[in-house]
């Protein structure tokens, strides 16, 4: 088992050689034009390692969690309650000598609805609180504020009628606003890492639109955030929340008081910020920052004030701050509920429980004025609706991405369809994290997804008329709404481990609820009625005879035998199963797993070209590297042209990145709109049965046709231009294009869709990068453009669409015939088509004024080209032997490097 002291460690080590990382590539990037050419998104790639280093060296040093997500509320509350509650039934805490009681004193009352804000954390580990102080509260971080702000723009917005420019000429003159007003020092809150973080959120869940930032938006705001003040800070990211300008207001009232607490991570806090004494004494709960209801009074009850000591921070010397309420609810991410003593379960002896606020029904409004209108209330204040949605979303996205339960109950309704749409991305998120992404690596461990079919007493209630047919179309219908509807799509519910479906569904009711079909009085449960057994029976009969029970209940008899047990209703089995699943080494080596990945596709797949030997040795070596990615493309022809409309820059990027180095494009302008081209690279959701040649078989074109002979040629010489605009831009460019051609290995989806698995696809695109600087595409780049760049300035608009449209069509040339076609036919590498022609031949001309001769038998074009293609790739994989990355890096910085990427690699992790 891995030892988590161990892991946290490694953690702080890896993320200690990642700033050393970024440190080299900044120096050494003047002296290497390819390490130049790669550095943005080297850096980009290590600050999202550190981020994801940090996530998982806080979930390491942490005991494990199980976390309660109610599409049913009243189910969650109610499974809570029984698995965390003491001998007598209740939640209670000790406050330093206050005693109260969590559904009397804490719990707001939900009158049918959420009630809170907030997760509650439930625990038996007691925190060192100051006196006076006993609460402990999780703060959401300036970052966090500006996803939840997003994802409220995002979900409760309808963007097709508000007026929501990301064209690339206004996110420019939006940017350069600002820039001028960069501090000399960074201004606390917000570091480029945190950028990268929220780059990261705004690429995952909303990829589509936010694509169109990826030019010059994320550039320019991972260099510039951390230098503005607040309210340019707000302004510049306001891109994110639509420039709302209510939004905007409300992320800088939210974000001055993190600045009042010194952007702690954790606040303890006097108790009346649950509880205080009402006029005749009595503990009330009305204004605790818990009620969903405070949100209501933001920036309106200034005099309202709780006083605060930050746990951390730069205000973290013992002295007590204030918050207004209100601000402080909105603040808060979580509460920690000591209990007080061990729950009768014993579950809390393990574990701490997770208690997510459920999502509320999202909006679609086009202003804040139809907030009201759509929730039918005059009262209500339209901005504290959307934090109040976003907020509440963006918390289980939260712990999800920080991988704070490595346990989650989903509590579905078994007798409705929940009304939560949106939970399935985050859910397959958690699940690949912490599960893991494929079914070999789920089958490691139990599964730490459980699926509880709550209020299951509304199931065995008589109905009048029901026959055993209606019975089993009850079963099938109950599986469709609970489960089959919303996430019958994901590849982890249909294949949980190899060759099975996900089977952990558990059945559970609330004692003393079904009394029309048990014996009930105050004492609790008795045996079944007599009137009702027969009938019982034949629901359990057509229950476990469902084939979608069969396929997700592991043992459905057993399931339901418990969920019937007197004064249990299938709490027990639940909690025996969270007893075995609960334990630290599951969590423990699941970390690890990634920490490894991480490592490897770190040191492995960034920084080890950097060491590729030469000579005898590494053109061998590039031959077996071209045999592998041939290997690997062959049985995916039929998608080999989606492969190939994947590896040019996506167009849309390319015009915002030349806005951003264009320093004489006018910000007023109105350029022409957008091209509503999809992002390219852009391919279903599904990929389709069958990803095999399919029409173009290789084989069958090849028949017979010998190996042939591959011809390896020299540099093409560097004909780089002079003109300064262009060569701004085409460096850019250059540094875009391989940042888009290392990323795609990184997208499973993409992969899945290809048929092809990881390493080939990033050898390909390796020797791309080595191949398009050997021939030196980026010195014909700049001459392609410079002419055209030297025009006035009073053109600039017209000058950017046709600059990213040649630059565009040049790098495409460039992965259709890998530069061959520059060369003549004699000397290119031979064709295997059995003429012994240069790859690429032309078909003859046809004459003027003739027919031309056809063919016995049609000619498969598809197929020559993918198989000229392939053959050109091997004489450029070939020809890139001697010309690895780290050639023109001096021996002192690749020792350095060498010591850095040891320091990453560290010990091996066992597990």
């Amino acid at each position: 088992m891995p030892d988590p002291k161990h892991l946290t460690e490694r953690c702080q080590t890896i993320f200690a050689g990642c700033g050393d990382a970024i440190d080299w590539v900044r120096q050494v990037r003047g002296e290497s034009a390819r390490l130049d050419r790669e550095s943005d998104s080297l850096i980009d790639k290590i600050r999202r390692t550190r981020n994801h280093v940090r996530r998982l060296g806080r979930a390491a040093s942490r005991p494990v969690s199980v976390g309660f997500f109610g599409l049913s509320q009243a189910g969650k509350s109610y499974l809570i309650s029984a698995l965390a509650a003491g001998a007598d039934g209740e939640l209670e805490t000790d406050l330093q000598g206050r005693h109260l009681n969590f559904i009397q004193h804490v719990n707001p009352p939900g009158h049918g609805k959420e009630a809170t804000g907030l997760v509650t954390r439930f625990t038996r580990q007691p925190v060192a609180a100051p006196p006076g102080y006993p609460l402990e509260l999780t703060l959401l971080s300036e970052a966090d504020l500006a996803k939840v702000l997003g994802n409220a723009f995002f979900h409760d917005f309808d963007r097709e009628q508000v007026d929501w420019d990301l064209g690339s000429f206004h996110i420019r003159a939006h940017i350069r606003a600002l820039e001028a007003k960069r501090q000399r020092q960074p201004v606390a809150g917000l570091d480029a890492d945190a950028v990268v973080d929220l780059l990261e959120y705004f690429e995952h869940r909303f990829p589509k639109t936010t694509a169109r930032l990826k030019g010059d938006f994320w550039p320019s705001a991972i260099e510039l955030a951390p230098l503005l003040a607040p309210a340019d800070r707000a302004t510049l990211l306001s891109v994110l929340w639509g420039e709302v300008p209510e939004l905007t207001q409300t992320y800088l009232h939210l974000r001055a008081g993190l600045a009042t607490l010194g952007h702690a991570s954790a606040v303890f806090c006097a108790v009346d910020a649950l509880v205080r004494e009402d006029d005749q004494g009595r503990l009330t709960q009305a204004d605790s920052i818990m009620n969903v209801d405070i949100l209501e009074r933001l920036g309106r009850d200034h005099a309202d004030r709780i006083g605060l000591v930050p746990r951390d921070g730069q205000n973290a010397d013992g002295s007590a701050v204030a918050l207004p309420r209100s601000l402080l609810a909105a603040l808060t991410a979580e509460l920690r509920f000591v209990l007080a003593g061990p729950a009768s379960t014993g579950l809390l002896d393990q574990v701490d429980v997770l208690d997510f606020p459920g999502y509320r029904g999202r909006l679609a409004v086009a202003d804040l004025g139809e907030v009201r209108r759509q929730l039918e209330d005059d009262q209500v204040d339209p901005v504290a609706q959307l934090l109040l949605r976003g907020k509440v979303a963006y918390l289980f996205e939260r712990y999800t991405d920080d991988q704070e339960m490595s346990l989650l109950v989903l509590c579905a309704p078994s007798h409705k369809q929940s009304d939560v749409k949106d939970l399935g991305p985050v859910l397959e998120t958690w699940v690949h994290a912490t599960q893991g992404a494929s079914p070999e690596q789920r089958a490691r461990r139990p599964a730490g997804l459980i699926w509880a079919l709550t209020m299951f007493d509304m199931r065995l209630a008589p109905a009048p008329g029901q026959t055993e047919d209606l019975m089993r179309k009850g079963w099938e219908g109950m599986m469709k709404l609970a489960l089959l509807e919303r996430f019958g799509g994901y590849d982890w519910l249909n294949e949980w481990t190899p060759g099975r479906a996900f089977d952990n569904l558990f059945l559970v009711r609330k004692p003393r609820m079904a009394n029309a079909v048990m014996e009930t009085d105050d004492a609790g449960e008795g045996p079944l009625l007599p009137a009702q057994v027969q009938r019982l029976q034949l629901l359990r009969q057509t229950f476990c005879a469902d084939p979608a029970v069969q396929k997700h209940l592991a043992d459905p008899a057993a399931a339901w035998d418990a969920m019937l047990l007197p004064n249990d209703g299938g709490i027990g089995r639940l909690a025996d199963y969270l007893h075995q699943v609960a334990c630290n080494q599951a969590k423990l080596e699941r970390i690890a797993e990634q920490l490894d990945a991480i490592v490897d596709d770190l040191v492995q797949h960034r920084f080890a070209a950097y060491y590729r030997g030469e000579g005898a040795a590494e053109v061998a070596a590039k031959q077996r590297l071209a045999e592998g990615v041939i290997a690997a493309l062959k049985p995916c022809a039929s998608r080999f042209g989606d492969l190939l409309s994947m590896l040019p820059p996506p167009r849309d990027e390319l015009r915002g990145l030349y806005l951003r180095t264009d320093r004489r494009a006018p910000v007023d302008r109105r350029a022409p709109a957008d091209s509503p081209e999809s992002v390219a690279g852009a391919f279903p959701d599904q990929p389709p049965a069958d990803i095999g040649g399919g029409l173009i078989d290789l084989d069958a074109v090849l028949n017979a046709a010998s190996a042939g002979a591959c011809n390896s040629r020299d540099a093409a010489p560097d004909n780089a231009g002079t003109a300064t605009g262009s060569d701004r831009f085409v460096t850019a460019l250059m540094r875009h294009w391989i940042a888009h051609l290392k990323a795609l290995g990184e997208d499973p989806a993409r992969l899945a869709y290809l048929g092809i698995e990881r390493a080939p696809l990033d050898d390909l695109v390796s020797e791309l990068i080595i191949g398009a600087d050997r021939i030196g595409l980026e010195g014909a780049l700049i001459e392609l453009l410079a002419e055209a760049e030297a025009q006035a300035a009073a053109k600039r608009a017209g000058l950017a669409e046709r600059q990213v449209h040649v630059s565009h069509a040049r790098i495409a040339r460039f992965i259709n015939y890998l530069g061959y076609d520059d060369l003549p036919m004699d000397e290119r590498p031979r064709s295997l088509l059995g003429k012994q022609l240069g790859v690429f031949q032309p078909p003859p001309a046809i004459a003027i004024g003739r027919l031309p001769i056809l063919p016995e038998a049609p000619s498969n074009y598809s197929a020559h080209y993918i198989l000229d293609w392939l053959e050109a790739f091997r004489a450029m994989a070939i020809g890139n032997a001697g010309h690895a990355a780290g050639q023109d890096i001096s021996a002192e910085q690749n020792a350095r490097l060498g010591a850095i990427l040891g320091r990453i690699e560290g010990l091996a992790v066992q597990s």
